[in-house]
C-alpha cells in the first residue's frame, strides 16, 4: 500500500513542476512583454535621410493616389517609385520590407524588400495564388549605397539601380487591372508589423506615371524637382528631427511614431502565408513542439491522479490544456507589436503536447504516477 505521506508529497512535486512548466511557457511566449516598444527609427545627423536599426516604421496617415488609367478600365494603372537607400544588414530569415504600399482593405498591394543581398518586388498576399514575385540579385550590399528606380504601367514593369535598366518584366504589374490605384504608405517594416529592414532611407519619389530611362538616370543624379509632371509624393527627409517627414508634392506626409505601431493586426496567420523554407523557420517550428512536450507529459502525470477519471480522458484533457495555453499566448501576441500570432504555432505546440501525452501514457498502466 502507498504510504500516504509519499503520496502527497509527489502530488507537490508533480504541482511545482507543472507550475515551473506553465510559467516558462507564459514567459517564453510572450518576452519581452513590450506592449509599447520603441520605434527604432532615428534621423541621420550629417546627411537627409532616416535610420531603421530594428523593429521600426514610418507610414503615412492618409492615402496617396496615383491616377488611374485614362485609356480604358481595362488596363493597369501606372506608378514609377524612386528610392535612395543603404542597407544595414543583410537579413535571411525574412524578406525585409523596405516600401509597403497598402490599400484601404488593409491588405498589402506591393512592397519593395531585400532578402540577403537581393532586391525583391512582391505583388500580393504571400501563400495566395495570386502572389508574384519578381527580384534582382546581389544588389544589396551591406552598407553600399543605392538608388533604385521601378516603373510599372501597361507594358510591364521594369526596375533600375543607380539609373541602369536591370530588370523588366512585361507581366508583371504593381496594379492589376481595375484595382484601384491608391493606399498608404509604410516604410521600414510590413502593415503587420513584422518581416522588419533594417538600414537608411536617403529620399524617395512616386509618381502616377511611367518614368523613362532617361528621366531615372537623371534623378540617379540628384536632379529631382517638386513640380515635376505626375509627382505625388516627394520625400527628402531633410527634417533631421520631429516626428514628420514632409511630402513637398502633397499633403501626405510621413509619420514617425515614437512607440512603434502596428497598423494591420493579425490574429492566427496561416502557416501558407508566413511559411519560409529556410534554417531559421524550422527551427522555430522545432522550438515549439520540443517545449510543449514537457507540457503533456507532467499535466498527464498531475491529472493521472486523479482516480475518478478515465485514462482516455485524462489523455485529451492534457491535450486540451495545452491547446487552450498555446491560443491564449497567440491571442495576448496580437496587442505585442515585437511578436506575431500565428497558427503554425498553435499547431507545434499542440504536436509537443500530444507527444508529452503519448509519452507518459506509454510508460504503461501499471506506473500511473511518478
Amino acid at each position: 500500500m502507498t504510504d500516504p505521506i509519499v503520496n502527497k508529497r509527489k502530488s507537490i512535486f508533480l504541482r511545482i513542476i507543472c507550475l515551473v512548466i506553465f510559467a516558462g511557457i507564459i514567459v517564453a511566449g510572450l518576452w519581452p512583454f513590450k506592449f509599447w516598444p520603441e520605434n527604432k527609427v532615428e534621423w541621420l545627423k550629417d546627411q537627409n535621410g532616416v535610420r531603421f536599426y530594428g523593429q521600426g516604421i514610418i507610414y503615412s496617415e492618409k492615402e496617396i493616389a496615383m491616377a488611374p488609367s485614362f485609356r480604358s478600365s481595362n488596363l493597369p494603372s501606372s506608378i514609377s517609385v524612386e528610392i535612395c537607400l543603404q542597407p544595414e544588414t543583410e537579413a535571411s530569415s525574412h524578406i525585409g520590407r523596405i516600401l509597403s504600399f497598402f490599400d484601404d482593405q488593409g491588405s498589402e498591394s506591393f512592397f519593395i524588400g531585400q532578402w540577403r543581398p537581393h532586391l525583391i518586388l512582391g505583388k500580393g498576399i504571400h501563400g495566395k495564388d495570386t502572389y508574384r514575385e519578381i527580384g534582382i540579385r546581389d544588389v544589396l550590399k551591406k552598407a553600399e549605397k543605392r538608388f533604385v528606380a521601378i516603373t510599372s504601367g501597361v507594358d510591364g514593369t521594369r526596375i533600375y539601380v543607380d539609373g541602369i535598366l536591370l530588370k523588366s518584366s512585361p507581366r508583371f504589374h504593381l496594379f492589376s487591372i481595375n484595382e484601384k490605384p491608391s493606399g498608404k504608405i509604410v516604410l521600414g517594416a510590413s502593415p503587420t508589423g513584422s518581416e522588419y529592414w533594417t538600414g537608411n532611407i536617403l529620399s524617395l519619389a512616386i509618381y502616377d506615371r511611367v518614368l523613362t530611362g532617361q528621366e531615372v538616370s537623371t534623378h540617379s543624379h540628384g536632379s529631382k524637382k517638386s513640380g515635376e509632371e505626375g509627382l505625388v509624393a516627394l520625400y527628402p527627409f531633410d527634417e533631421r528631427s520631429g516626428q514628420w517627414g514632409y511630402n513637398h508634392a502633397s499633403r501626405r506626409h510621413l509619420f514617425i511614431p515614437s512607440k512603434f505601431e502596428v497598423l494591420q493586426k493579425t490574429i492566427l496567420v496561416p502557416p501558407w502565408v508566413d511559411f519560409r523554407f529556410n534554417r531559421s523557420y524550422l527551427m522555430d517550428i522545432l522550438t515549439n513542439i520540443l517545449g510543449f512536450i514537457p507540457f503533456g507529459f507532467f499535466f498527464s502525470a498531475y491529472l493521472s491522479r486523479k482516480k475518478n477519471m478515465s485514462k482516455r480522458c485524462l489523455f485529451l484533457m492534457a491535450i486540451l490544456l495545452g491547446v487552450s495555453l498555446s491560443l491564449c499566448i497567440e491571442v495576448i501576441q496580437v496587442y505585442l507589436p515585437t511578436r506575431n500570432s500565428q497558427l503554425m504555432d498553435v499547431l507545434a505546440n499542440s504536436m509537443g503536447a500530444i507527444l508529452g501525452a503519448t509519452l507518459y501514457y506509454l510508460r504503461g498502466h501499471q506506473s500511473a504516477s511518478l
